[in-house]
């Protein structure tokens, strides 16, 4: 999977949920920093495992801080999603 495209799709997506007017990077938190809900984000995630195919498991869910630890969870995610 291509970081790059991984990186800027995450990054567009969050963008249309935040409620805070931050600069918006992989390094931000995404709870504290971006003023987002839990549930916010975990809409954004689905969205996202139906975007690239995948499902993310709950291990990589709960490492899931930064918007650059959502970037990685994606991009080394092994499971893909059966159609």
């Amino acid at each position: 999977m291509n970081p790059e495209r991984v990186e800027a799709e995450v990054l567009s997506r969050l963008r249309q949920h935040i409620k805070a007017d931050v600069a918006l990077g992989p390094e931000i938190d995404l709870i504290a920093e971006t003023q987002m809900d839990s549930v916010a984000l975990m809409e954004v995630i689905a969205d996202l495992e139906d975007t690239f195919g995948i499902l993310l498991d709950d291990e990589a869910l709960q490492s899931v801080v930064s918007a650059g630890d959502l970037i990685h969870a994606i991009t080394t995610c092994p499971t893909r999603k059966a159609h």
